[in-house]
């Protein structure tokens, strides 16, 4: 970073620190949520397919959709919703799968070629890690420049380029906002506490680049080797007790891609959990998830966290300690419902359930999403385990064809918003 950028990111965060000082008051309505779901396309043979034109098609409906990292990929995000009306946003979700359905068909109808659209925490494609998809966009480009950097990332004895890794992954993230500057650090804090039960309940990469793999949750794995301590449980030492301790942890971090200001510096920091500071509100968003297969499993992540984070900060709940939390982070990714720590995995999720409900419960709404939840952990399953066992049904020898076969039935299930697990 040049001192002329690192002079800027200073001043700039300054002016941050003194606004913080000033909307220490406000009282913003509490929990207004924004997603973005991030998804890819195959064809019928199990390769990836480019993005843009579905995009171009998409952007002529009321639907806000981007480009990915990855050219196979598209991001879908939503306006901020109050969290009385998560059914509403699951609809609205139902509507955009829907609108995809119909853009894929339209584009596709004069070819012979398919295009499935894939919400899997990780590509499934064999070819995924063949061939350089990086989107042709200056920010990807910029990212992947740095990755050429980074040693290979290697799972279960296969080494992939670093740049490539985040072509293949795909990730559900949550925008809640918080009434001021010192209820959104709380918020931040509970949230780290709940994010081993999130990649337990929410695990969904199991299958990637035609190949299951051993580890619980690879897209996390493969990401936190890639990003060199750039992205994974946030790296502070301790709770951040108000929005200004959070700033000053970014700035200590070095930029890897020249940030210009503050926001651009925090944007490049993939933890798990980041307190964003580029609206006109103060907002946690959630990256720890893997992309759910279906929009109701997503309200389900929603519902958790809104109730449990509103019980805890209620009840004044104590946090754990921070070294637990990435001890269990780590033992989580490898094993899932397998995973030794020093605390029971089950418990500690059955635990959070438990609060989340009673949380949902005081704030007046009435649960509809979370006992997709809490039947995973009964069955001690997710997404992940679903599609590994589909995978060791109707695997015939032919890696392309399977992963066909499994994108189309799990698409089915997807645009019916029917549960998986």
């Amino acid at each position: 970073m040049s001192s002329y950028n690192n002079s800027y990111i200073l001043r700039h965060a300054q002016e941050l620190k003194d606004k913080v000082v000033h909307d220490m008051h406000r009282a913003d309505d509490i929990f207004r949520v924004g997603i973005e779901i991030e998804a890819c396309l195959l064809d019928n043979m199990g390769g990836p397919v480019n993005a843009n034109p579905f995009i171009t098609e998409l952007n002529k409906t009321k639907h806000i959709i981007d480009h990915e990292y990855g050219s196979c990929q598209f991001e879908y995000k939503t306006h901020p919703t109050e969290m009385f009306r998560l059914c509403d946003l699951n609809t609205e979700i139902e509507e955009f799968m829907c609108d995809l359905d119909k853009a894929i068909n339209d584009v596709t109808r004069n070819n012979n070629n398919e295009a499935i659209p894939v919400f899997l925490g990780a590509n499934p494609s064999p070819d995924i890690f063949e061939k350089n998809l990086v989107t042709n966009k200056p920010r990807y480009k910029k990212l992947a420049k740095w990755q050429k950097s980074i040693p290979d990332v290697e799972i279960d004895g296969q080494k992939f380029e670093s740049f490539k890794v985040a072509t293949a992954i795909q990730g559900f993230h949550i925008h809640l906002q918080g009434r001021n500057p010192e209820f959104t650090a709380k918020m931040y804090n509970h949230i780290l506490n709940i994010i081993p039960s999130m990649i337990l309940l929410g695990a969904n990469s199991r299958l990637l680049g035609g190949k299951l793999f051993s580890i619980y949750e690879p897209r996390l794995h493969l990401y936190d080797q890639s990003e060199q301590q750039n992205s994974g449980f946030p790296s502070v030492t301790k709770y951040p007790e108000e929005v200004n301790d959070y700033i000053d942890y970014v700035i200590s971090r070095k930029s890897n891609i020249v940030a210009k200001n503050y926001f651009e510096l925090e944007k490049e920091r993939h933890d798990d959990v980041r307190i964003r500071l580029n609206s006109n509100n103060y907002r946690v968003e959630t990256r720890i998830l893997s992309v759910q297969p279906t929009p109701n499993a997503m309200m389900a992540f929603i519902e958790f966290i809104i109730g449990y984070v509103h019980q805890s900060i209620l009840e004044e709940k104590n946090l754990r300690p921070l070294s637990s939390l990435r001890e269990e982070r780590i033992a989580v990714v490898r094993s899932g419902y397998n995973a030794k720590t020093h605390f029971n995995m089950l418990e500690s999720a059955k635990n959070n359930l438990n609060y989340a409900i009673k949380g949902l419960s005081d704030l007046g709404i009435k649960p509809g999403f979370i006992q997709i939840l809490e039947k995973r952990l009964e069955n001690k399953t997710s997404p992940s385990e679903y599609i590994a066992t589909m995978w060791d049904k109707i695997f015939n020898g032919n890696r392309e064809q399977t992963v066909a076969e499994i994108t189309r039935k799990i698409w089915d299930k997807t645009k019916k918003n029917e549960i998986l697990v």
